[in-house]
């Protein structure tokens, strides 16, 4: 069984053995727009994965009950960190609009 997470979060946190704080003047070779829509692909999978899960289960093709409320266990909490995520960016953008010039 895959572990829920995002596919680069290793890549983007330093690591334990790592001493050298990082500045803002690094950049990193991969866009965070790539980042954002890799995830965004991820979450996409899992809930396609919880439906064939469902239609195996239903149609009979798959017996195991465990395996289809697993995914559709993964398929909602991937898709819970995305709704939090937007509200989160969401309400960033509202307090920056909200800041005076």
């Amino acid at each position: 069984m895959n572990d829920l997470t995002i596919s680069n979060l290793q890549s983007i946190l330093p690591k334990s053995g790592e001493t050298k704080p990082q500045t803002s003047d690094e950049t990193s070779a991969t866009p965070f727009s790539d980042y954002v829509r890799q995830s965004l692909n991820e979450v996409n999978q899992k809930m396609l994965d919880a439906d064939q899960s469902i239609e195996d289960f239903v149609t009979g093709k798959n017996q195991d009950i465990h395996h289809t409320m697993i995914s559709m266990q993964k398929a909602e909490v991937s898709f819970e960190l995305v709704f939090q995520l937007r509200n989160k960016i969401i309400a960033a953008y509202d307090e920056i609009r909200k800041m005076s010039i």
